[in-house]
């Protein structure tokens, strides 16, 4: 009120008065304005600022010492702007300028450790504040607040190397550095396809750093490459390497005002769905590899109905890849690549403030994971977790690791027989010329298997060949199991390998068709393109699924009680009881 006297009061006297008056009431709140956004300390004994420090234990427990916090809580939570301490002689915008101004200084002299620079700045720039010299006030605020945001973003970008780390990221956890991902999945895979407790960090690590030697990453500076660690999470039964290794980027103090424990969470995440990606796509290239080589040696003497199979397989294999082809590029371009195209742009956008780079990270991230198909379960048309994007590519991607394994037993299968026939085509030779005279039917009988169950296992099931490598993420049944060991020639493993191909080849088309249903129907441009492109030529039929909405829509409990009771009412008739109702 008294503020209105001295600028709106019409009466002279009055507001000469009142601006005396407030001279000398408001010399305490400049002082310690003067201190705040020239030195970026607060002296605020009675707690009469509008910005205020938390006590300790009202933000972290006490036994952190605050010294050692992270940069994150220094940045975020040391200081809190208290909107209702505003006076009425600044405005809201003045007061969020002023704020931000002595938290900047503050963070400069503790988390960057350049106080030398700022005891320098206030003994240049620091000049008496007080009531009614507004102008004066406005340009020292901008003035102090360009230099102060200048210096802070320079001692990010230039000493502590914040977009440089950025570009590290990127090119190691987002797998941009393509040369380095594939010569490091080569050295690794034979280990990976190990159980995950036979897996040393120190072998992982060795293989990380010959992947660096041999690829465009050795260019990179050394600090960048110092942090880069290769590490395995925590372990589960029945897990090989491939599921538990991953790669780290660390960073200190005061980066991780920017990448906090989120963003890392959110990187690790992003790694390893890509990383299962390219797991499959290796897998794939290494068996289409070994079928094209086949073809022309191996596989070219087999009899026409294996080469049904094979040329069905390799249809179906070339579909896979397909597939994970145009998923990479999906992430890797349509939504890596142009998120960060947004993340620079926000970055060096001119008087951008370290909350404007914080916040620019934190929608590059949420692009990423969003549009990576890697968003929750609310993505999802019926909002069941299981019928999630992320949930959908597993099980795709299981289902092609499982058709990859079926494939090589088929052409093991086909080397076994190639391999009889050689054998059984040289011991004819040799025995013709022994023995001339002898009969041509007695010399080409086959001989029996010795342990054809066995065999049929091996060829169905190509992880048992290896003892330390986990089964297939997709076993045979136990009925198959059972009719496989009921068999007594070799050639009898043909019809069961195919079943097991087109069984899988079904699961994996229909999955495709609900994965591509979903994307039909997303808000997203970008996410709709992906199934246009998955689905070019119209090779699939996308299927549509409504939103389940259970104890909402009238008679949805009253309909899934009647299925229940149809069920039980079915299986009862079958075992021949009766339920005693009409």
């Amino acid at each position: 009120m008294v503020h209105s006297f001295s600028s709106s009061h019409g009466d002279p006297f009055v507001a000469a008065f009142a601006e005396r008056m407030l001279t000398h009431v408001t010399r305490p709140f400049y002082d310690m304005l003067r201190q705040w956004i020239y030195d970026g300390e607060l002296s605020d004994p009675y707690h009469e600022f509008f910005v205020h420090e938390p006590a300790p234990s009202q933000d972290r427990p006490s036994s952190v010492d605050p010294r050692r916090a992270p940069a994150t809580s220094v940045w975020e939570d040391k200081y809190t702007l208290e909107e209702n301490m505003i006076p009425s002689i600044i405005t809201d915008d003045f007061a969020r300028k002023v704020f931000l101004i002595g938290k900047s200084l503050n963070f400069i002299r503790y988390g960057c450790g350049d106080s030398a620079w700022v005891e320098a700045y206030c003994k240049d720039a620091s000049r008496e504040l007080h009531y009614g010299d507004t102008a004066t006030l406005e340009i020292s605020i901008d003035k102090a607040y360009k230099t102060t945001m200048a210096r802070l973003i320079d001692l990010m970008d230039n000493k502590f190397q914040l977009f440089e780390h950025l570009k590290a990221l990127k090119k190691y956890l987002l797998l941009g550095q393509g040369d380095f991902i594939a010569l490091l999945m080569e050295s690794l895979s034979s280990n990976l396809d190990r159980p995950a407790g036979s897996q040393y960090r120190h072998t992982l690590t060795a293989q990380l750093e010959h992947a660096i030697r041999g690829s465009n990453a050795q260019y990179d500076s050394p600090e960048v490459l110092s942090r880069l660690d290769a590490r395995l999470l925590e372990l589960s039964h029945g897990e090989i390497g491939w599921d538990v290794f991953t790669l780290e980027y660390k960073v200190d103090a005061p980066v991780d005002v920017v990448f906090t424990a989120w963003a890392s969470k959110q990187y690790l995440q992003v790694f390893n769905f890509l990383w299962r990606i390219k797991r499959v796509e290796f897998a794939l290239g290494s068996t289409w590899r070994r079928c094209m080589t086949g073809a022309r040696g191996v596989l070219a003497n087999v009899d026409g109905e294996s080469g049904r199979e094979w040329k069905y397989a390799r249809c179906c294999i070339a579909e896979m890849i397909h597939f994970v082809n145009q998923l990479q590029y999906y992430i890797l371009f349509e939504v890596i690549e142009a998120s960060w195209n947004q993340l620079q742009a926000a970055m060096v956008k001119p008087g951008a403030t370290l909350d404007d780079l914080i916040e620019a990270h934190t929608r590059y991230l949420n692009a990423i994971t969003r549009k990576g198909l890697l968003g929750s379960a609310k993505s999802s048309p019926t909002g069941s977790r299981e019928d999630s994007f992320t949930s959908q590519l597993h099980y795709i991607l299981k289902t092609m690791l499982a058709y990859k394994d079926v494939v090589d037993g088929l052409y093991s299968f086909c080397v076994a027989e190639f391999t009889r026939r050689q054998e059984k085509s040289t011991r004819f030779e040799t025995q013709k010329r022994r023995d001339p005279g002898v009969d041509d039917d007695d010399l080409r009988s086959p001989s029996p298997n010795p342990n054809p169950s066995t065999a049929a296992q091996k060829l169905l099931n190509p992880a048992s060949n290896h003892p330390g490598r986990a089964e297939s993420p997709f076993p045979l049944s136990t009925s198959a199991l059972n009719a496989t060991a009921a068999l007594t020639t070799g050639d009898s493993v043909l019809p069961a390998l195919r079943q097991r191909l087109n069984d899988l080849s079904k699961d994996f088309r229909n999955r495709v068709n609900v994965l591509l249903g979903d994307l039909m129907v997303q808000p997203d441009a970008d996410m709709k393109f992906l199934g246009t492109v998955m689905n070019f030529n119209d090779v699939y039929s996308p299927r549509k699924r409504r939103r389940e909405r259970v104890g909402k829509t009238p008679g949805t409990v009253k309909e899934k009680a009647k299925v229940a009771d149809d069920k039980t009412h079915e299986k009862k008739t079958q075992e021949g009881h009766e339920d005693g109702k009409p």
